[in-house]
């Protein structure tokens, strides 16, 4: 191996020596900055962690697969922003390998080598909360830190990508990023990186874990979560963040087997919690079971897109007074060690509503499940539950679409957009209109 990136070098005599020679020129395509007007940056791959440098601007783009992604600009080409205390751009501290703190009330930029600390990224949160809050900027590669991250209010976390900044939590079983300051936290800003667990069979904590405190006013731009045997968010009894965003959530690689779900509401407050789009992706590896996706106890969750492969098994579990809102639930698992009793399982007295369900792959017993609820000892009410559509052959429903399988609250109705005949009512207390089929001009049951 060569020192610095680490190309393989063949020993005298090594058969098929071409193969790691064809591998080194592979990396080399990535490795080695291309040089060029900025004009001409699209004759070139955006190979993910490649450098493009605009020869006539001073540009700096970064690869993340599919694009150039503008990192700064270098010389007197181009802006470049605040300078550390050595006079390099914050681009050039990056492209060095730096974690940076452009803190609000310091002049200059606050590097942090993550060759010289086991917790660069905490250490610059912690040069922002002394001095009046701002942003950790990460940069391309791999950034290692033994965990938990605890932000502070007003501290934000920006990388350069999912593809292209990579966080790897090395302490086991450790937390990622953790809510947990007195009194609590909030205006958190976390973006563009992957958080990453150690992968394999080890025990693992959580990747964003809300414990001891309430959060408030999260905003999660894109993150991907890899490597993980636990919840990758979850809420703890008795805390309740409101009012966070989540843009985007990835994950792969990820067991929550043993897990209530990969996400976990587990208290019961926490309003105004929104997700644009979640695309979960778990395994069975470790667990050997199933993942539950969404697991509500409580509070408020609004989910735009629900969609998931893999080992995922039941998509939503709503209980107690969860009040939870689906736009569209994808559901498409590959992995699944067994068939679960339904893909979307509302129960108790929590509103809960779910726009549509599309089925790609696998087979359950029923699409959706209206139940009754052992943590408050009540059977469903104030569900609306849409269109199911089935697509593919490899999708099967192995029952019925709909098992009410507790009687409904007649009080407060429960409504399934579809035909009767979808309905099968598995309970023995009788029929007393608490659910609605509206396909049929509202059949009751």
């Amino acid at each position: 191996m060569t020192e610095n990136h680490e190309y393989e070098t063949p020993s005298a005599g090594t058969l098929d020596w071409n193969l790691p020679l064809n591998r080194n020129f592979e990396r080399i395509d990535t490795d080695v900055e291309i040089r060029d007007a900025e004009a001409a940056r699209d004759d070139y791959a955006p190979k993910a962690g490649g450098k493009f440098l605009a020869t006539d601007t001073g540009a700096v783009f970064i690869g993340d697969g599919s694009d150039w992604v503008q990192l700064g600009t270098i010389g007197s080409g181009g802006s470049s922003g605040s300078s550390g205390s050595s006079g390099e751009s914050l681009t050039q501290l990056l492209l060095d390998g730096n974690v940076v703190a452009v803190a609000r009330n310091l002049a200059e930029l606050q590097t942090v080598s993550p060759a010289a600390s086991d917790t660069p990224i905490q250490d610059a949160l912690d040069v922002l909360a002394a001095n009046g809050g701002g942003q950790v900027r990460l940069p391309p590669g791999v950034v290692e830190e033994t965990g938990p991250i605890r932000p502070y209010a007003d501290t934000e976390i920006h990388g350069l990508g999912v593809e292209i900044t990579k966080v790897s939590i090395t302490g086991q079983p450790v937390d990622g990023i953790r809510f947990d300051r007195d009194p609590g936290t909030s205006r958190v800003v976390l973006d563009a990186f992957a958080l990453n667990g150690p992968g394999g069979s080890a025990d693992t904590g959580v990747a964003v874990h809300h414990t001891n405190r309430d959060t408030q006013d999260l905003r999660v731009g894109r993150l991907l979560f890899w490597g993980w045997n636990n919840s990758v968010y979850r809420v703890d009894e008795d805390v309740g963040p409101f009012q966070c965003r989540h843009d985007q959530i990835t994950i792969y690689g990820c067991d929550a087997g043993d897990q209530d779900g990969l996400f976990e509401f587990r208290s019961w407050y926490g309003p105004a919690n929104w997700f644009g789009t979640i695309a979960a992706y778990p395994i069975p590896d470790t667990s050997g079971a199933n993942t539950t996706v969404f697991y509500s106890r409580g509070g408020t969750q609004t989910v735009d897109y629900l969609t998931m492969g893999g080992s995922s098994g039941v998509a939503v579990d709503q209980t107690w007074d969860a009040v939870v809102e689906f736009g569209n639930v994808h559901w498409e698992p590959t992995t699944n060690p067994t068939n679960p009793p339904a893909i979307v399982r509302l129960r108790g007295h929590g509103t809960a509503s779910v726009d549509s369900l599309k089925h790609v792959t696998g087979v359950a017993d029923y699409a959706y499940e209206l139940g009754f609820d052992d943590y408050n000892g009540r059977g469903p009410a104030r569900k609306a539950v849409g269109p199911y559509i089935e697509l593919g052959a490899e999708a099967d429903i192995a029952t019925n679409i709909v098992n009410l399988s507790a009687q409904a609250d007649p009080a407060n109705p429960s409504f399934y957009y579809g035909a009767a005949d979808d309905v099968d009512v598995t309970h023995g207390d009788g029929s007393n209109g608490g659910l609605r089929a509206m396909g049929s001009a509202g059949t009751g049951f």
